[in-house]
């Protein structure tokens, strides 16, 4: 399963690295197929004003539908680091600016559709290849430590949905994100919460968590890495989810607020009740 990869120092999901090779490729043929027109520079800019006016839109719709939540920090709603996106209105707010600007040439509608089609025949395949490996594999266990060394299994088709956190006390993101999954595990009973630490020893993890005033259930460690690397977890923090079933339904790398994190869990609560009745 390949949920992220590793390029040099830098983690990124495969959907987000196909989204970027998108984007270029989009931009590339454009800037090719305009490349003796006089409104190449035009062409090329309108890429750009859709692209931040869809991250916009994106953002914006997130966050309204996530209000419940921002409304009681109004400040967490402009922080994007916990990558909290609607991308069916980013792309169409994205497309909406394309299609008004292109009006002013009328070659230029042609052009976009014609690079977009190449791109979408060269890149869409992987984003459905991708799908197929993140979301069609139920993992029945996995392999990890206690705090004394021991090896041991757990069991994740437990008829709760699960979430399992890859974590290291010397990654700033795990550290802002930790007291808020301390509390969603203290205050969500019907969702397993799954703590692995990456590379460290426990008494580092004992002492961090102490100093912090953090207080974990269901810490584990995967001091080779080995784990996070069968369930295509490259990055820190990496956080996954799984159906009541032991299906990954989700992953999110990089830090997770209050918002982003029930935008995750809300449909696995939604599937478990459905399940229940």
């Amino acid at each position: 399963m390949f949920m992220s990869i590793s390029i040099g120092p830098i983690a990124l999901t495969v959907d987000s690295l196909l989204t970027i090779v998108s984007v270029i490729s989009l931009w590339l043929l454009t800037a090719f197929f305009t490349r003796k027109a006089s409104y190449k520079s035009f062409a090329t800019d309108t890429l750009f004003y859709s692209l931040f006016t869809g991250l916009f839109a994106a953002r914006v719709a997130f966050v309204i539908a996530m209000w419940e939540v921002y409304q009681h920090d109004w400040l967490s709603a402009i922080d994007i680091r916990d990558g909290g996106f609607n991308q069916s209105i980013g792309w169409f707010a994205g497309v909406c600016i394309m299609l008004f600007r292109s009006k002013k040439y009328s070659q230029l509608f042609s052009i976009y559709i014609k690079s977009a089609a190449i791109t979408a025949v060269a890149v869409f395949p992987f984003f459905v290849f991708n799908s197929m490996l993140s979301n069609q594999r139920t993992i029945e266990t996995i392999n990890v430590y206690n705090a004394d060394g021991t090896p041991i299994e757990l069991v994740l088709n437990n008829n709760k949905p699960t979430v399992i956190n890859f974590w290291a006390s010397w990654c700033p993101p795990c550290r802002r994100e930790m007291p808020m999954l301390e509390y969603a595990q203290q205050n969500d009973v019907n969702i397993e919460y799954i703590f692995v630490n990456q590379g460290e020893a426990p008494s580092k993890v004992r002492q961090f968590l102490g100093k912090q005033k953090i207080d974990l259930k269901n810490t584990y460690f995967d001091f080779t890495g080995s784990t996070a690397k069968e369930l295509g977890a490259f990055g820190l923090p990496t956080t996954l989810f799984f159906n009541a079933g032991g299906k990954l339904v989700d992953s999110h790398m990089g830090e997770l607020s209050e918002a982003s994190l029930q935008y995750y869990l809300d449909p696995l609560r939604k599937k478990a009740i459905n399940s229940s009745d």
